[in-house]
This record gives C-alpha cells, sequence and structure tokens, in this order.
C-alpha cells in the first residue's frame, strides 16, 4: 500500500543536493513506499545527466509513482526559450542541450509531458502539478490562487515551480453539515532540491505519510562549493553565486 511518499522538484541539475536528500531521508527513516517527482530536473546546474541516472537508480528502489515534465524539460524539447526572462537563462540551456547524454534525452521525452497527474491514496485524491492548473508548466500556485474552484474536488494540490516551500489550507464551501459544509484543499509545495530560493541554501523536500497524515518539510546541507566548482567560466556566474544565498 501506497502511503508514505518523498516529493521532490525543481532539482536542477545538482547532483550533491539530490545525494544530500537521499542521506537524509533515509537516515531519518523516512523510507517512502513510493517517490513523486515534480518535474525541472534539469537546467541551471551542470550535472543533469548524472542527476538523471540517479533518479533512475531511485525508482528502482522507491517506485516512482509522479514523474512530470516541468518548464525546463519543455523548454529543452520544444526548443523554445521565449519564456525565459534573461539572456542568461537561454544561454544556460543550450549549454545543458549540449551536454546531454542520449540516456537524459531518452529519460526527458519519457516524462509525464501534461506536467500534471492526478492519483488517489487511501480514498484521498491528489493533485500533482509543476505549475498551476491554469500552465502545468510556467504557473505558480499561492494565497492568492487557491480558491479556485478547480481545486476543491482534491484534498492535496501539490505543486513546484517557484523554488519555496509553502503549506496552505483553504475550505471551500461544500454540502457536509458535519464539517459545518466546508471542504478542506491542502496545498503543499516542497520547495527546490537543487536551487532553493527562500534565502535558504539547504536542499529542500517534503516528506507526506498519507496514514498518519503527517507532512514533513525537511532541508538537508550539502557541500554547495563542490557544485560551484563545476561551472565553466562560459556560465553566467550568477547561477553559480545564487546556490550559496539560496535565492
Amino acid at each position: 500500500m501506497t502511503e508514505k511518499i518523498i516529493v521532490l522538484s525543481d532539482i536542477h541539475a545538482n547532483l550533491s543536493a539530490l545525494e544530500a536528500v537521499i542521506a537524509d531521508f533515509e537516515s531519518k527513516g523516512q523510507i517512502p513506499d513510493a517517490l513523486a517527482i515534480l518535474g525541472d530536473n534539469i537546467n541551471y546546474g551542470m550535472r543533469p545527466n548524472e542527476v538523471i541516472l540517479r533518479l533512475q537508480q531511485l525508482s528502482d528502489r522507491y517506485p516512482t509513482v509522479v514523474n512530470l515534465f516541468g518548464n525546463h524539460e519543455k523548454a529543452l524539447l520544444d526548443n523554445d526559450t521565449s519564456h525565459f526572462s534573461t539572456e542568461r537563462g537561454r544561454q544556460v540551456l543550450d549549454y545543458t542541450r549540449s551536454i546531454l547524454s542520449d540516456n537524459s534525452y531518452c529519460h526527458i521525452q519519457n516524462l509525464n509531458h501534461s506536467g500534471i497527474c492526478e492519483i488517489e491514496i487511501n480514498s484521498q485524491k491528489i493533485l500533482f502539478l509543476h505549475g498551476n492548473i491554469d500552465d502545468p508548466y510556467w504557473g505558480t500556485i499561492n494565497k492568492d490562487t487557491v480558491s479556485d474552484l478547480r481545486y476543491s474536488d482534491y484534498d492535496y494540490v501539490i505543486s513546484g515551480h517557484s523554488h519555496k516551500p509553502h503549506l496552505i489550507e483553504f475550505y471551500f464551501n461544500a454540502d457536509c453539515p458535519r464539517l459545518r459544509n466546508k471542504r478542506k484543499t491542502v496545498f503543499l509545495n516542497p520547495g527546490s532540491v537543487g536551487q532553493p530560493r527562500n534565502q535558504n541554501p539547504r536542499a529542500q523536500y517534503l516528506f507526506l505519510d498519507l496514514g498518519e497524515n503527517l507532512i514533513s518539510f525537511n532541508s538537508a546541507s550539502y557541500n554547495i562549493r563542490t557544485e560551484q566548482d563545476l561551472y565553466p567560466d562560459t556560465i553566467d556566474a550568477f547561477y553559480k553565486e545564487r546556490l550559496l544565498l539560496g535565492i
């Protein structure tokens, strides 16, 4: 029975951060029944091939029930950088494309390209997205958008993309006198494994135990310098410097 889930998002080719997360949840005894991976495994970081290979190995141990396309996988395969706000963003995607292995391309092509996945566990409906329900790739869920009635059928809505963890509870009107005519939806974002932007540089992820209704936001320290030293001079220093600040 699948009850315990590790949720990973926005790894962004940061192998050291991913390894730290794996070591962290295993050392804590938060052993999952399954993994949910919300996309953006690649780009910005320098080790996309190594990250993808590690995720493939990890899936042999922990079944991956959600494996989504993120906006960076979509931009890569579509060869479309029009959504990137800076020239440096377009340049680093070109670099990522230049170093991807055949195995990595094949892995990316086999992801869930919709950016959205609905599953049911223990009679609880869960919606997984990279972005939001209007734009599963580039959209963001926040306190101003959770009231959308399209989320009201779900017990949990779990998204990535913002690189900032959140837990938001919203109560929709419902015909349920026992619960005072309210239905709760819990919105979760695990934060980013490889490139957090909440001014906390630690690798961040989520452990969800649906049997115990336990939500655990976790973070793990890793050797940031190891990843920074991999950046060639041709890549804008912004991408390695932000790792140290979590921005």
